[in-house]
């Protein structure tokens, strides 16, 4: 009786927040949201999405323009915040401990894409101050060897307008905010790379080229003295 309750709520507040959201980022913050290729995102089982991270917007941006629930691995201390984190409970949320070992968090996320769920990733660890895309940090890889679940790449372009770096409170964008799915990829087809930094270095490149962004390690040369 308690999982039948408990997807009951899930799907109540899944059909609220996807009504809520379709009228909050048009107004207030009157943001034109353009989904490309929304048909490359499997329907059912386990899938790991990855995608760039310019703004605190970026979550539910991305779960608005996903055709089917996305569990996303978050910071820890949000389940601490009062009201966030019991949405973030009801999401369910996958908990991480940033910049740390965390063999509980880790083990979660596996066994959430073992279940059949999309987990959805931002590879970077952090926002993007500079709009480039940082190195992806391996614990994507861990997950992909454990589960051999299929890698979704997303570019996300224009978030910061909503949300900019260092900010917390979000302002009207008068823009378009683009989410672009690329196509699965196949687990072996990454992992038959010779070495974790080439396996690395692929991903970044299939979501550099959704988000028109510069990878960070490539940009070294072109930084002034």
């Amino acid at each position: 009786m308690r999982a039948l309750w408990n997807r009951i709520v899930f799907d109540v507040a899944y059909v609220f927040f996807k009504v809520f959201f379709a009228i909050t980022f048009r107004f207030p913050f009157f943001v034109w949201l353009r989904i490309e290729e929304r048909r490359n995102v499997p329907r059912r089982g386990g899938l790991i999405v990855i995608a760039n991270h310019l703004s605190l917007a970026d979550p539910p941006v991305l779960w608005y323009a996903a055709p089917r629930h996305l569990c996303f691995m978050g910071r820890h201390d949000i389940l601490t915040i009062p009201l966030v984190g019991a949405i973030a409970r009801l999401a369910k949320m996958v908990p991480i401990k940033q910049r740390a070992p965390d063999r509980n968090g880790l083990k979660l996320a596996i066994e959430t894409v073992q279940h059949g769920e999309a987990l959805a990733i931002f590879p970077e660890g952090e926002l993007s101050e500079s709009r480039d895309l940082q190195p992806f940090l391996p614990g994507v890889l861990l997950i992909l060897r454990q589960t051999r679940a299929p890698v979704l790449p997303v570019g996300i372009v224009g978030t910061d307008k909503i949300l900019p770096y260092g900010k917390l409170v979000p302002k009207p964008a008068f823009g378009v905010v683009t989410v672009r799915f690329g196509e699965p990829i196949p687990a072996d087809a990454i992992l038959r790379l010779p070495t974790p930094e080439a396996q690395l270095a692929f991903l970044e490149e299939q979501v550099a080229k959704l988000s028109g962004q510069r990878r960070s390690r490539d940009c070294s040369p072109c930084q002034q003295p």
